[in-house]
């Protein structure tokens, strides 16, 4: 089974503290045949432990960015920092980037211009975005259709909105991403969007550490339990646990332009 965590955080104390070797051993035997890690989403500028994680593992891939919780330390020194990350070797994607009203850790002022510096950051280094949104969906969508963000594509991830958000990021051209909630049984409308989206949009993640699905509720998430996610989703589109993987497998590999085998 071909299965790819497109959504995973190795730089967080409650991952490095479980030990991540042993944690890619087990995504490794179950099937997983690679997942594209979050530098810096905690520590803007802090990309190092996951380049180091990386290495050159044709299996891992990486996407950088700086998070809506931390767009306050978006300074033009980080920015400068960010802008040198995105021009070295297994780099996809830059992300996770976006605007997050629920929590505020910075406000939506500085949210909203380190989104569009970075979109901007995108365009020039020819990346797709990833893009978290939270209680911000038509700020989100305004951004992305004002900066162009249909001509260079992405994700939203981690999807947990709804049917209009959905609607309008597929109209620009994203995929989503569907992580453990989808297998939550009251996220009855995500479920509906999963439903609903088009085969060649859909991607699964497990937004590790966070996130664990049903039946792991509870525990420390980790990318072997993206098998969880996918089963979920070809429940709802009707397919075999294997198909869905084999799908949201080569949507992953569309999306970040990733070659269809590693050497």
């Amino acid at each position: 089974m071909n299965l790819f965590d497109s959504h995973a955080h190795f730089d967080l104390k409650k991952i490095t503290e479980r030990g991540v070797a042993e944690m890619l051993e087990r995504a490794w035997s179950r099937g997983l045949v690679g997942i594209i890690a979050i530098a810096g989403s905690t520590e803007p500028g802090d990309f190092g432990p996951t380049f180091e994680l990386v290495g050159n593992d044709p299996r891992l891939w990486v996407a950088t960015g700086i998070h809506p919780h931390t767009a306050s330390a978006a300074s033009p020194s980080q920015l400068e920092k960010l802008r040198f990350a995105l021009d070295r070797e297994r780099v996809v994607a830059l992300g996770e980037i976006g605007l997050d009203y629920h929590y505020n850790h910075s406000s939506p002022a500085e949210q909203r211009a380190a989104f569009i510096r970075q979109i901007r950051m995108a365009h020039d280094a020819r990346l797709p975005v990833i893009i978290h949104t939270r209680e911000a969906d038509r700020d989100t969508i305004a951004i992305l259709r004002d900066e162009g963000a249909d001509e260079i594509g992405g994700v939203i991830h981690c999807f947990s909105s709804t049917e209009e958000l959905a609607s309008q990021a597929l109209e620009l051209g994203f995929y989503l991403s569907f992580s453990g909630i989808v297998t939550f049984p009251k996220a009855r409308e995500i479920q509906q969007v999963a439903a609903q989206t088009p085969d060649d949009r859909l991607l699964a993640e497990t937004d590790t550490p966070f996130l664990s699905p049903v039946p792991l509720r509870g525990r420390v998430n980790e990318p072997a339990n993206v098998f969880h996610v996918v089963e979920k989703l070809g429940q709802l589109k009707q397919r075999s646990t294997e198909e869905m993987a084999e799908l949201t497998m080569q949507n992953t590999r569309r999306c970040f332009g990733l070659p269809e085998t590693e050497e």
